[in-house]
């Protein structure tokens, strides 16, 4: 009996052996393999984004990010929950955050806290007996070098969403990935990304890295070099500090654009680490409307600077000659209204260039009643192309718009609205009424007056370069010209020159973008005074202050639309933004030197 007994448990034991050995091997194996062998992906770093002079306005830095192996952890649940107590978060919230993120293969990390302070990451550390499967991760973040400098240009990253996770353009993206979601972070993310790497990790029974196997490097991403300049874009910046509004200095030979500054602005680097709900619903509903690029989504009546395309439009249509005058007493009757001059006394008889220098509206009354709405929807939008996107490789821009009488019938449901009243038309012909446009448009249409009639794509990225050198694309050497504008040359010199007597002549409403008389630069613009309405009450707001200008006069290298909201009167408040970013460009100093007195041989203040 004692031999049977015996030679049962033999069996049994064999029969376990092989059980374990054969039919559960695998899984034993693997079970081994990963309680010693772990991979980790390697996150890339991203891409440089630098200026057109190689400056760095975005570059990587090293943040630490708090992860969970769920399989190194007995209760999940409890060691997120005295988590979220060490770390003063709300268990939930890390939760929600965790079951997000789906499912993973086994014994892969899951992110539950991105770019942890030192101090807190100490916190955890000390307590890492408590919290089994909370491991320490150092990966590559973003760092944004001058903080909301050129914020809306450059954009932002953040955790790729379940939506972008769907979409065959993110194929390869896993859930914790970060992604560009705005600017050129956004735009040009297919070359900033990189290419993920991997490595093979020793462990110890605790789940802690102990040694390295084998590693797949991760491939850096592509730089991009933009065309816009640092210093031009510190002062537009600077220039808006505390107001709303917008500045873009463009090439009007190129379409290069220099600076582009709107505000209120962002930080960008709040979106590298973890952000509160009451931060994100600022951002996205807040009154300011912080994440509004207000260069191409801003859409604003362009006041008096659409005079100028009235004009061309008039002297191309043969309407009126720059010669011939016409009398402003401060108004013009219409279908018994009055429509008054912005000075109410009258400019007296002025022709074309009195009334650009002066910013006569009732000249400009006139002529937009000559032309009649849809000439002037011809040439401000089949010509010089506003009330459509410009092109601008940054994101979604807003098209603006040009009333017409087609527009009108197609956009009213009440017949009696449908219809195109002679009175509507003058408040068009001074970039009021339905009219509006973006900063962008602005800079494009006026680069257009001053370069001779090509309306140029604009463009912000100058090159993307690999990581190992190569050039992988190149901005064309010359202008993408989007159409050519057949006029006659002397209608572009007469606007030009009128242009210029809006800044130097004695009458000029631009004075203050002149340019000391030392630089020896003559410069040319427009004033703007928008009329409009608080969006909440409907009634009558502060102006919307405007000047759009371009130097030198003789060959203009820069063009800058500057509008301020609410900022008053466009000769005295954007004026003088445009002239501090042209005083930069040409390298003109603040203030003219002291005159040198010859007999004492210093300076002294006149």
């Amino acid at each position: 009996m004692a031999l049977g007994l015996a030679a049962f448990c033999v069996f049994a034991l064999t029969l376990r052996l092989w059980h374990l050995q054969i039919i559960k091997g695998e899984f034993f194996r693997d079970r081994s393999e990963n309680n010693r062998l772990r991979t980790v992906y390697v996150p890339p770093s991203r891409g440089l984004i630098v200026d057109r002079n190689g400056e760095v306005l975005v570059r990587n830095r090293p943040s630490l990010n708090v992860d969970l192996v769920i399989e190194d952890s007995p209760n999940p649940t409890d060691t997120i929950t005295l988590l979220a107590e060490i770390v003063g978060q709300d268990p939930a919230t890390l939760l929600e955050k965790l079951t997000r993120q789906g499912k993973r293969s086994k014994y892969e990390p899951k992110l539950i806290l991105r770019d942890v302070s030192r101090d807190m990451i100490a916190k955890i550390s000390a307590q890492r007996h408590r919290l089994p499967g909370v491991i320490i991760s150092v990966v590559p973040a973003r760092d944004y070098v001058n903080g909301e400098l050129a914020a809306h240009l450059v954009g932002y990253i953040r955790e790729i969403s379940g939506d972008q996770l769907k979409n065959t353009s993110y194929a390869g993206y896993r859930m914790g990935d970060v992604v560009g979601q705005s600017g050129i972070e956004g735009r040009y993310e297919r070359y900033l990304q990189g290419e993920r790497g991997s490595q093979a990790v020793i462990v110890n029974a605790s789940g802690n890295k102990i040694g390295a196997a084998y590693s797949h490097l991760a491939l850096p991403g592509s730089d991009i070099v933009l065309t816009i300049d640092r210093k031009l874009q510190e002062i537009a910046d600077r220039s808006l500090a505390g107001r709303k509004g917008a500045i873009v200095a463009m090439n009007p030979q190129t379409g290069e654009i220099l600076a582009a500054a709107a505000a209120p602005r962002f930080s960008p680097g709040i979106f590298t680490s973890e952000m509160s709900k009451e931060v994100w619903t600022d951002l996205i509903e807040g009154k300011d409307h912080k994440l509004t690029n207000r260069v191409t989504q801003g859409a604003y009546p362009p006041g008096s600077v659409f005079k100028i395309f009235v004009a061309a439009a008039a002297l191309a249509e043969g309407v009126v000659t720059p010669q011939e005058k016409f009398r402003c007493p401060g108004y013009m009757k219409m279908g018994g209204r009055r429509f008054h001059c912005h000075k109410h006394s009258g400019h007296g008889s002025v022709n074309l260039f009195e009334a650009i220098v002066q910013s006569c509206d009732v000249y400009f009354y006139t002529v937009g009643q000559r032309l009649g709405v849809d000439r002037i929807f011809r040439y401000a939008h089949d010509i010089f192309d506003f009330g459509e996107p410009t092109g601008l490789d940054v994101g979604d821009e807003s098209s603006g718009l040009i009333p017409s009488t087609q527009w009108k019938a197609r956009y009213f449901r009440n017949p009696e609205d449908k219809k195109w009243y002679p009175g509507e038309t003058l408040p068009v012909s001074i970039g009021q009424g339905a009219v509006t446009t973006t900063p962008l448009q602005v800079a494009r249409g006026i680069s257009a007056i001053v370069n001779g009639g090509k309306v140029l794509k604009p463009r912000v990225v100058m090159k993307v370069v690999a990581s190992d050198g190569r050039v992988l694309e190149q901005a064309p050497a010359g202008p993408e010209i989007i159409r050519s504008i057949d006029l006659d040359p002397t209608i572009f010199e007469a606007l030009k020159k009128a242009m210029v007597g809006v800044v130097e002549h004695p009458r000029g409403t631009g004075h203050k973008a002149a340019l000391p008389k030392v630089a020896m630069i003559s410069v040319g613009g427009k004033t703007g005074t928008a009329q409009v309405a608080s969006k909440e009450s409907g009634v009558k707001d502060d102006d919307h202050a405007w000047f759009a200008g371009f130097a030198p006069a003789e060959d203009p290298k820069i063009v800058v639309a500057a509008i301020l909201e609410n900022g008053g009167h466009g000769g005295a408040a954007a004026a003088p933004v445009v002239q501090d970013l042209f005083a930069a460009y040409f390298g003109v100093p603040d203030e003219e030197p002291l005159p040198v007195d010859t007999k004492k041989n210093k300076n002294r203040r006149p």
